[in-house]
């Protein structure tokens, strides 16, 4: 479409200012690393990895795979109130187990990840019938829950399966991200291919269990040959914040694989205002080697991340063969105040007929564009503006989707605006 064409000129242009100057791509290492070990001897004898995090109040909700004695992957639970300290459910109890004998996630369920909905919680998981690697069967399969712990499966599981043989999933699929935005599911997922160049592909849903892949995944490509993420391109974890998709996701390069260097894993970091298009963030912005460094704890990592924004920090969870690590990025004096100007943002209401009400403290200008890019006014106010839905030449908009640019204290963001 036109629109892609001119009014991401203008999206990738902050993209490309916001990802160099602020937080998300800045993180320090938590100086006692791990925060979370394997103890217990049953759950969590082989192995603890993949977390998923949410807050809620003032406690973290972490939800993660462990594999026990038995050489099984299950869902386990913990909670802390700063992210460091953590409280194993029931000393390393399992909340969601492996299926029954002949079921499609009899042997292995990993690569949680955790929805909270205004209703209940919903956990997307990995299964498989088989224990042995690679995992042809694999699927990914949706519980829910009243209270997080309790968990009851989906009778139609799997829920979401892999593409055909030869295609950029055909191998299988893990790993999803989940978020419920705008009233729509939305997923981003590892898809591995038979040439195992793994890639990240996106789905949507209307209710969290019908998904519809992109046409034209995946939407998250390897780098350019001889780069840092040429190889793999895996486990995202998305987060939306100021209208903007955040994603951090896991590295390889082709060159770390043949020489064995499974301990150079990297995170990467991209962002969207579509989730669908995505510009990558040139460097890695956690390595092994990200202070304070040691490697003791940072091998096999890191990998797997999932991230939080409370407000104030960026804090990532994330694997390492020592167990599971923490870094943090706190917001830049510059995008604390951006932070201050975009919560005073409110535009009520939306969708309108006849006016809506922009608001935002201080002096600002509203530019509102057609979805070809087309600049139809300009608006400029104190603490707020009124839009009656007119051009510049006072001639009502015919109803549909517009975009918004609010400008102020030199900072932009886009919003979308609907007219019925």
């Amino acid at each position: 479409m036109i629109f892609y064409s001119m009014f991401y000129k203008t999206a990738k242009l902050l993209i490309i200012f916001i990802t160099l100057l602020f937080s998300q791509t800045n993180w320090t290492k938590y100086a006692n690393n791990p925060v979370m070990v394997k103890t217990n001897f049953l759950t969590e004898f082989y192995a603890i990895g993949q977390p998923t995090v949410i807050m809620e109040n003032d406690t973290f909700k972490m939800w993660y795979c462990a594999a026990g004695i038995d050489h099984r992957g299950r869902i386990l639970y913990a909670y802390s109130v700063d992210g460091i300290n953590w409280t194993k459910y029931q000393s390393g109890a399992i909340v969601l187990n492996i299926g029954s004998a002949g079921e499609w996630d009899s042997k292995w369920l990993d690569t949680p990840e955790i929805v909270r909905t205004p209703t209940d919680y919903k956990l997307y998981y990995y299964g498989d019938v088989v224990d042995t690697f690679p995992p042809h069967s694999a699927a990914i399969g949706l519980a829910t829950s009243a209270n997080g712990i309790n968990w009851t499966k989906h009778p139609n599981n799997p829920i979401f399966t892999k593409g055909e043989s030869l295609s950029w999933e055909g191998h299988w699929i893990e790993s999803p991200a989940v978020l419920y935005d705008e009233g729509i599911y939305k997923m981003w997922y590892t898809g591995v291919p038979y040439d195992w160049r793994i890639r990240i592909g996106y789905a949507t849903s209307p209710d969290g269990v019908v998904w519809t892949k992109y046409p034209n995944n995946p939407v998250l490509d390897v780098g350019a040959p001889g780069s840092w993420d040429d190889m793999w391109v895996a486990v995202p974890a998305v987060i939306k914040r100021n209208n903007r998709f955040e994603m951090w996701y896991s590295a390889l390069s082709e060159a770390d694989i043949a020489t064995g260097r499974y301990d150079t894993i990297r995170i990467g970091f991209a962002t969207s205002y579509d989730g669908v298009n995505w510009t990558k963030y040139p460097e890695p912005v956690l390595t092994t080697l990200t202070p304070p460094h040691n490697p003791a704890v940072d091998s096999n990592g890191p990998w797997a991340p999932d991230v939080v924004f409370d407000g104030t920090n960026y804090r990532m969870w994330y694997e390492t063969a020592a167990g599971f690590c923490y870094a943090t990025a706190p917001l830049s004096v510059m995008e604390s105040a951006l932070q201050t100007v975009l919560s005073t943002v409110k535009i009520s209401p939306n969708p309108f007929r006849n006016l809506t009400v922009i608001n935002c403290a201080g002096r600002f200008r509203f530019k509102i564009y057609d979805v070809s890019g087309r600049l139809l006014r300009t608006l400029t106010g104190q603490d707020r503006i009124v839009w009656d839905g007119k051009n510049e030449h006072r001639q009502k908009l015919q109803s549909g989707i517009y975009f918004g640019v609010l400008q102020s204290r030199g900072y932009k963001q886009t919003y979308k605006l609907v007219i019925y």
